[in-house]
């Protein structure tokens, strides 16, 4: 199996199975549907966590920012993995370690970001 083909199902699974809903201005791929998933608090604090990663200037392999919610104790952190370019956008492979209420070990994503013409980072399909 391609590394390209690896990614596009594991993305797929993350979007359609595991983690379906919907994030302002696109499709939010870390939110539960097996059992009680992140609150909207939860989603929030991971996106702006997202936010000051792929922000972060300059970009390198290896940085990572964190999240933590007390009151539904669900945490995570989001790692870049890689950073390229793609179709004329900086993009970053960023490996998401989501831990939902506590529940150990926590799961591990991996999605692909890319900053679009606009200046807006949005997850690549």
């Amino acid at each position: 199996m391609t590394r390209w083909l690896r990614q596009c199902l594991t993305a797929a699974l993350v979007v359609c199975v595991l983690l379906p809903g919907a994030a302002p201005a696109q499709i939010n791929p870390f939110r539960g549907s097996r059992g009680p998933g992140l609150s909207p608090e939860d989603n929030q604090l991971l996106f702006e966590s997202v936010a000051r990663l792929n922000a972060a200037e300059p970009s390198q392999v290896g940085i990572s920012e964190t999240w933590d919610n007390p009151q539904t104790n669900s945490s995570g952190t989001s790692t870049i993995l890689r950073v390229f370019h793609s179709g004329g956008m900086v993009c970053h492979l960023v490996r998401h370690h989501i831990v939902v209420a506590g529940r150990q070990p926590g799961h591990n994503y991996r999605l692909t970001w890319c900053r679009t013409s606009s200046g807006e980072w949005k997850i690549k399909g």
